[in-house]
């Protein structure tokens, strides 16, 4: 396995960033601080960096018509106007078990927004993940304890996700035109010591590119599993990745400092940053962030 090594990019110290992504159309990289009630976003090479105030958690997004977000928060999906923070209620996520949220999400290639949840407090099998189109919300998957990893690959006939606590990335067959996930195979296992799955993001090849928390590295899978590269980091706490920059051959990551104590944080004073991989000399590209196709509007 080749290893490569990130560089900061930004030095933001967040409590847990996630959901990273690259605008294309604005040359922008956005993520969210979870835990820092915080929407922030920088240029290519981490300047001009911009924060929002949000009035709860944010843990996933994308990017939709004239601008406006279709945003994950803890308590369910909203449209979201990331220029000033108003916000509209669209679905409320399972209202029957207070103690599970939002957590990673994605546009399948259709278009839908495909999200799903974690139990906060036991850390339990209870939450789910949904695929919402704009009109209706469907649920893909039950008995999930922390859903992470979701990702497509080009065409849509398979689906990505992790089940962070039991470090296991499944591969489910799906049919590209409903969304409908069919049989599941188990893709990877992540071994003892090296971290939990976190999010991912798929390369033009195909391959995945999983964060791993508490584990300090992102490592590329091809699509038969098989390891293939590994980027470290200076910190554990790695969260989520993508590809970026005007030829999408940079990887970024986000990271956390999620549950450090201050000695812990002080042996990685760069946990909380935004990183960096420039991916040029290997030959590899991502694919373009797809964009949600429902109507936006923050009219109810």
């Amino acid at each position: 396995m080749r290893t490569l090594e990130a560089r900061l990019l930004v030095a933001t110290s967040a409590f847990l960033a996630e959901g990273i992504q690259w605008n294309a159309e604005q040359g922008r990289l956005w993520w969210t601080d979870i835990h820092g009630r915080l929407l922030l976003s920088c240029d290519a090479d981490g300047g001009d960096l911009r924060s929002l105030a949000l009035p709860e958690r944010l843990t996933a997004f994308a990017f939709g018509e004239g601008g406006l977000v279709l945003a994950a928060f803890a308590s369910g999906l909203f449209v979201l106007d990331p220029a000033n923070g108003a916000r509209r209620r669209l679905t409320t996520y399972e209202p029957d078990r207070p103690q599970t949220r939002l957590n990673d999400g994605r546009c399948d290639p259709a278009g839908a927004f495909v999200v799903g949840g974690m139990d906060e407090v036991d850390l339990a099998p209870v939450s789910s993940v949904v695929r919402f189109d704009g009109a209706a919300e469907t649920t893909l998957v039950t008995g999930i304890a922390i859903a992470n990893a979701i990702a497509f690959p080009e065409g849509g006939a398979a689906m990505y996700l992790a089940d962070s606590p039991t470090r296991t990335i499944w591969r489910y067959d799906r049919d590209p035109e409903t969304g409908a996930l069919g049989e599941r195979e188990v893709f990877a296992r992540v071994p003892e010591g090296e971290g939990v799955p976190d999010g991912a993001c798929i390369d033009a090849a195909g391959a995945l590119w999983n964060a791993r928390f508490d584990g300090g590295r992102v490592e590329r899978l091809l699509p038969d599993g098989t390891p293939d590269i590994r980027v470290r980091l200076p910190v554990s706490k790695v969260s989520c990745c993508c590809f970026g920059g005007e030829d999408l051959d940079r990887l970024y990551i986000t990271t956390a400092r999620e549950g450090m104590t201050p000695d812990a944080y002080a042996r990685e004073p760069l946990a909380g940053g935004i990183f960096v991989c420039d991916l040029a000399g290997e030959g590899i590209r991502g694919l373009p962030e797809r964009r949600f196709g429902g109507a936006l509007s923050l009219e109810g």
